[in-house]
């Protein structure tokens, strides 16, 4: 499982180094060269394993009761996706579109997130997190319910 982040810095080539524990678990648990890079929807780029890559595209082979817009959305990822593989120094290349579209210029911060690994504008991360606590904060304020309600 991919747990943890690290700010990293993305070189001029577009090389981004993916943290060493995340590294292992690519090897460890996965034995897998095969890696893609996604652009998803708000602009994070993710890092998918082959064989999680191919459960999360699992859903177009067998789009019975899938919405249209689940089904047109897996198929805008499948043909975004780039294959890439780790480097010798444990580094991926981010193709210069995608860093565009996902607003990473110098920095970014490499998350853990179960399955897969996402790479993030620290700017967006940031913003992405205080809207997820103030959401929060305002669930914990709501009133409680009387009892028989």
């Amino acid at each position: 499982m991919f747990v943890g982040k690290a700010l990293h810095t993305v070189n001029k080539d577009g090389r981004v180094s993916i943290p060493s524990k995340m590294r292992d678990v690519i090897k460890r648990k996965y034995d897998a060269d095969d890696l893609y890079l996604i652009l998803m929807p708000g602009n994070i780029i993710c890092l998918y394993p082959g064989d999680e890559f191919e459960e999360l595209t699992a859903r177009l082979d067998n789009p019975q009761g899938a919405p249209l817009s689940e089904i047109m959305e897996m198929e805008r990822v499948c043909s975004d996706a780039e294959p890439c593989k780790l480097d010798g120094s444990g580094r991926i290349v981010i193709p210069p579109a995608m860093r565009q579209d996902a607003g990473i210029d110098q920095e970014v911060l490499v998350i853990g997130a179960r399955s897969h690994i996402e790479i993030w504008n620290p700017d967006h991360w940031s913003w992405s997190r205080r809207q997820s606590r103030s959401g929060l904060e305002r669930l914990k304020a709501w009133p409680a319910q009387p009892a028989g309600r």
